[in-house]
């Protein structure tokens, strides 16, 4: 049974995109308290929580009053933009790829591998941490006192849930942060210093799936264990059941998240494509390959907003109700790009004879020629036979993409009955650590398909609207 509530975000200046942490802890419980009611049980039949959330959004507080410093700095948040860009051309930064590339080639020792290629990004929590520090003297004048506690909203929420008794995360999210190192899998003491951020400030970091304490009993009216902490992408990679190295996940909601298990293989960033710890269970340490596409929902509740369609439903059957797109091609770049601020979102190729069909069309185009784009490169840099690819959130009820990006990428594509993978796998995770599940075996058996699209065209057929999407792409740029 689900139940959900709306967070608006704040934009408080322009490029800043900050969550309230009241409404966010206020719309969490009522959630829950709802879900639980509509289920028709009670919360003492309530075996365990499992929490999966958005990744890197983070907040500090007051270790002693629980007060925060500020608003949750969401992932999406470009207040430090200049400062990635400033970063990522520094020579310093060249100088410690240099080294640690020069290290890894000494010592064939794969630790060395991440520092290698590392690069800042905006949406990591690191330099806008480091902002923090710098801007906010309550929470600079904490840490000097090791008075001060970072954290995710998992953390937060634990910390919320337990009334301060337990400060901790788990591997999934603090491998997102772009503070940790996933190969040593502890916080990263180097580059910390090199930002300013006090190392006292971090969580510990628990297994994914790990009893990590009851929440308050005044809270729900009963203390019910927190059993699972995930991050989003990583719990819909868990619910999606690809447990073996080479299973693939592909998320499209807001974004697109492809995601590649390599199980205990670590793979370095390379052209968009980073390392994450999937999960860690025990003594099992899971590594994903994530590659991302920014506004792909999105741009179709755009399209939707400007009366393009009246339902989202009925896209697929206007996409195909036309031949093509009669040479027009759509350009979602609605997010200000680090690489290139001025880059634009806009259709090309408008015609008196386009109408809304052909408008539709180039919209649900434009995701599947970028999941092409993205399946390319993860082909070229992840040395692993790709398996199953599976997909879900909202935008994969889309049988018009789904066909396509199959085509594209000349591979089947499964796509379950539920859509929301990542609460799905939260609850996998806190059923693993409940005793409901003994192994991921019977989480196999739960799975169940909806529709499993197969290639019906030769991707080559698309070769020539591809190419005119790409050049559409680069006269976008420098707008």
């Amino acid at each position: 049974m689900a139940a959900m509530g709306s967070i608006e975000s704040l934009y408080p200046h322009p490029g800043w995109v900050e969550l309230d942490p009241e409404v966010l802890w206020s719309q969490f419980i009522g959630a829950v308290k709802e879900a639980v009611q509509v289920a028709g049980l009670q919360m003492r039949q309530i075996a365990g929580l499992g929490i999966s959330t958005q990744r890197s959004t983070f907040i500090t507080w007051h270790k002693r009053t629980g007060k925060p410093f500020h608003n949750f700095i969401s992932w999406q948040d470009l207040r430090c933009a200049e400062l990635v860009n400033s970063w990522n051309r520094s020579l310093l930064l060249k100088v410690i790829h240099v080294i640690f590339t020069v290290l890894h080639f000494l010592t064939g020792n794969d630790r060395y591998l991440a520092p290698s290629s590392f690069t800042f990004s905006t949406k990591q929590a690191s330099l806008k941490l480091s902002w923090v520090f710098k801007n906010i003297h309550e929470a600079e004048e904490a840490a000097k006192k090791n008075n001060c506690c970072f954290g995710t909203i998992d953390t937060w929420l634990l910390y919320r849930l337990t009334k301060g008794s337990v400060y901790a995360t788990d591997y999934s999210n603090a491998s997102s942060t772009g503070i940790f190192e996933p190969f040593t899998k502890c916080w990263n003491p180097t580059l910390s210093r090199l930002l300013s951020i006090p190392m006292s400030i971090y969580p510990p970091v628990k297994d994914t799936s790990f009893n990590f304490g009851s929440s308050d009993s005044e809270i729900f009216g009963v203390p019910i264990p927190i059993l699972a902490l995930v991050a989003d992408q990583q719990a819909a990679m868990f619910g999606e059941c690809c447990f073996h190295p080479g299973d693939v996940k592909l998320t499209m909601g807001t974004g697109a998240f492809w995601n590649v298990n390599t199980g205990g293989n670590f793979f370095s960033s390379w052209r968009g494509l980073y390392p994450l710890i999937g999960w860690k269970i025990g003594e099992e340490v899971v590594y994903l390959t994530e590659g991302s596409i920014p506004n792909t929902g999105t741009a179709i509740k755009w399209a939707h907003e400007i009366n393009l369609f009246t339902n989202v439903d009925e896209t697929a059957k206007m996409a195909r109700s036309i031949a093509d797109s009669q040479g027009v091609y759509f350009v979602p770049s609605f997010q200000v790009s680090v690489n290139d601020p001025y880059l634009c979102a806009c259709f090309m190729g408008l015609k008196p004879s386009t109408t809304r069909n052909h408008l539709v069309r180039a919209i649900l185009e434009s995701v599947a020629f970028r999941n092409k784009q993205l399946y390319d490169i993860i082909v070229k840099r992840v040395h692993i036979p790709l398996r199953s690819i599976r997909a879900d959130g909202g935008v994969s009820n889309n049988s018009f993409v789904m066909q396509m990006t199959s085509d594209l990428i000349n591979k089947k594509i499964e796509k379950p009955i539920i859509a929301d993978m990542s609460s799905l796998g939260a609850a996998f995770l806190a059923g693993l650590a409940s005793g409901l599940w003994t192994d991921k075996e019977q989480l196999k058996k739960l799975r169940q398909i909806e529709t499993v699209f197969e290639p019906q065209k030769d991707s080559e057929e698309y070769k020539p609207a591809m190419d005119a999407w790409t050049q559409a792409m680069q006269r976008a740029l420098h707008w």
